[in-house]
Parts: C-alpha cells; structure tokens; sequence
C-alpha cells in the first residue's frame, strides 16, 4: 500500500472505547526493521452533512476513488495501524483529490512544520548519546508530505 490509497480498518473511536471498520486513507507507509510494515492511516466519513473539522477534504472524484458514497477525508483524526489488522485496499484518490490532501496536510501541520527553532536540552548529557533517525535509515518509507 501507498499513500493515496484507501483501505478499510478497525478505527478507534476519539475516547479508545471501540473501534469501527471503516474506510481509510493511507497517508503515510512505514517500514521498520524487524517488524510488519505500518501504516499512518486517516478516518474517511460519508457524513459530509455534519460537523465539520478544519481541514476535512470533500471528496470530489468519490466514484473513481472506490467509494460507495460522497465522502470526505478527516484528516485530524489519525491512527498508525499494523499490516495485518487491513482488511483489504478498495481503491485510491484521483489526482485532484491527492494535490487538495496534501495543501491540507500541510496547513494543518504548518505551525509544525514552519518551526525550525531548536529546543534546549534541559540536561546535556541526557540528550548528546541520543541522534534522531534519519529518513528512510530504517527502511523505505513513503509519505504524502513527500510529494
């Protein structure tokens, strides 16, 4: 699976009471070393109607992409899943409907992604063993913020 890809999954519910299968948009693949593969998945609803997050993304090309419904992406509510708990991939967005996920990804983490201040160690000695991993050092991963 790759990013732009719809899949049905068991997705949490925001209070981790239960969860529903329902269907999802791959935003993220993860490959780590020694594990099944991971992916960053978001909720897709076809309660259009209703309450409205920033940065939900309406479904233009609902039909092509595999979906049964006029749907949208709410790209706030996230989950990393497993390989194994996908119950099976239906379809994938169209072109259009992938450029407008990704300008939403990117305000929606923009205060995030802006920042390029560094945060001071509160003890020296507690971070200089530490090196953040670098893209890709643990295997091939593929994400939407990657284009």
């Amino acid at each position: 699976m790759t990013p732009f890809d719809l899949v049905l999954v068991p997705f949490p519910f925001t209070d981790l009471s239960a969860a529903k299968f329902r269907p999802c948009l791959v935003l993220s693949s993860i490959h780590p070393v020694g594990l099944a593969a991971h992916y960053v998945v978001s909720m897709v609803t076809s309660q259009v109607a209703v309450a409205r997050f920033p940065h939900d993304v309406i479904i233009r090309e609902w039909r092509e992409a595999g979906l049964p419904k006029p749907s949208l992406i709410r790209l706030a509510k996230m989950v990393t899943v497993e390989e194994s708990v996908i119950r099976r991939r239906f379809g994938a967005l169209r072109a259009e409907d992938a450029n407008e996920v990704r300008r939403q990804f990117q305000r929606l983490f923009s205060s995030l992604l802006a920042t390029k201040r560094a945060f001071p160690a509160r003890n020296r000695s507690e971070h200089s063993e530490r090196r953040p991993v670098e893209a890709g050092e643990a295997g091939e991963d593929r994400n939407i913020a990657a284009g």
